[in-house]
């Protein structure tokens, strides 16, 4: 497994930075995120990124899009999807990380606190469509697994997922702090076959970060590793996302650790 850091975990922190913290830990990709870093359409920016990348033996193997799937009864798309995907083809990612959205509705008509099957159904119709303009691209489009969202529970991914039913449709997974770490190995185990990459953190049930390091960490990340250390470990990033003190100069203890815990799994 490779490793890697999602820049968002900085958002204040410029991207000659961020290159420059990436390397001197020792992490060979970077994902950026398309909020702050390379905002979406900006393709001579994220060219320009790019080189700065491959002066310093870094890759850019994502793009953190946020760019939403789902959308609701009073809600219009935002900008041409060809312009995230020309971004991340200037970046040379090769797949692009999206929002699968939020699972309530949002429209004032009475349609109760979820989306509306009508509307799921046509959200399914509308990422068939994008999966396959991104195929154009020789691109795959990631969803991210996050709380709160679509994706919260591993059955209402998997039922999205198979329902699209494209090839370059995946996943990244993460684990849901919320919901224990008996649930994330559960939801793991089932999503597996879809992960392309993962979001490294160390949060309890509180919301509260620690160290990768630490005993915790160590343990859990270790058995979250080995589910996903499979005939496509070669192929996943493991990304580090959100230091425990949210400080730069912490990023080349938590690469070691995660490094630590990956060898480890590696030589079992």
């Amino acid at each position: 497994m490779k490793t890697g850091l999602v820049s968002i975990s900085f958002r204040k922190k410029s991207i000659k930075e961020l290159i420059k913290a990436t390397k001197n830990s020792g992490l060979e990709y970077i994902e950026w995120g398309g909020d702050v870093h390379i905002p979406m359409g900006k393709a001579k920016l994220a060219r320009a990124t790019r080189r700065l990348m491959h002066g310093s033996g870094l890759k850019s193997a994502s793009y953190g899009s946020y760019f939403g799937l789902i959308y609701h009864c009073d809600e219009h798309f935002p900008m041409p999807f060809k312009n995230v995907l020309k971004t991340a083809k200037a970046l040379s990612a090769k797949t692009v990380r999206v929002w699968l959205g939020w699972p309530f509705c949002s429209c004032k008509k009475g349609c109760n606190v979820f989306l509306c099957e009508k509307y799921y159904q046509k959200n399914v119709s509308v990422t068939k469509a994008l999966c396959r303009e991104a195929r154009k691209y020789g691109l795959t489009l990631s969803i991210e697994c996050h709380w709160k969202t679509l994706s919260d529970d591993y059955r209402d991914t998997l039922r999205f997922l198979e329902a699209v039913d494209e090839d370059n449709l995946r996943l990244y997974w993460q684990p849901n702090h919320e919901r224990g770490f008996e649930y994330n190995i559960e939801a793991l185990q089932a999503l597996r076959p879809y992960i392309s990459n993962v979001h490294v953190f160390n949060w309890n049930e509180k919301g509260e970060k620690s160290s990768l390091g630490t005993e915790r960490g160590i343990y859990e990340w270790t058995e979250y590793l080995k589910i996903l250390n499979d005939e496509n470990a070669s192929e996943r990033i493991c990304f580090l996302e959100f230091m425990p003190d949210g400080e730069l100069d912490s990023l080349s203890t938590e690469a070691r650790a995660l490094r630590k815990i990956i060898d480890g799994v590696e030589q079992q």
